[in-house]
């Protein structure tokens, strides 16, 4: 069987991913431990694959479906009707001035 074993190296603590034809998870293991590494996974190639499958399909949410926000839409909103507002506010009696004829 072939299997894929995680860990890190005992030298320089870098990661590594190895590969193994063994009879066993034990074999494959004490494989490992012979080429210098700190065993962190031993999983078979085959587990390995559908596990990386799913991880791929996975969106962020955890398989939720996301939804876009409202909220900047409505702040963007609320804070041109605020602009408009004072604009009228401030500017209201000098046209209202104007059209009284003063």
């Amino acid at each position: 069987m072939q299997f894929k074993v995680t860990g890190s190296n005992r030298d320089t603590g870098a990661r590594m991913v190895l590969e193994f034809e063994a009879e066993s998870r034990a074999a494959a293991e004490r494989k490992a431990i012979q080429a210098g590494m700190n065993v962190n996974r031993i999983h078979e190639a085959s587990e390995h694959d559908a596990e990386m499958e799913r991880q791929a399909k996975r969106d962020a949410h955890r398989g939720e479906p996301v939804e876009k926000s409202k909220l900047p839409w409505l702040i963007t909103l609320l804070l041109v009707l605020a602009v408009i507002a004072a604009v009228v506010y401030f500017v209201w009696p000098k046209i209202r001035d104007i059209t009284n004829g003063k």
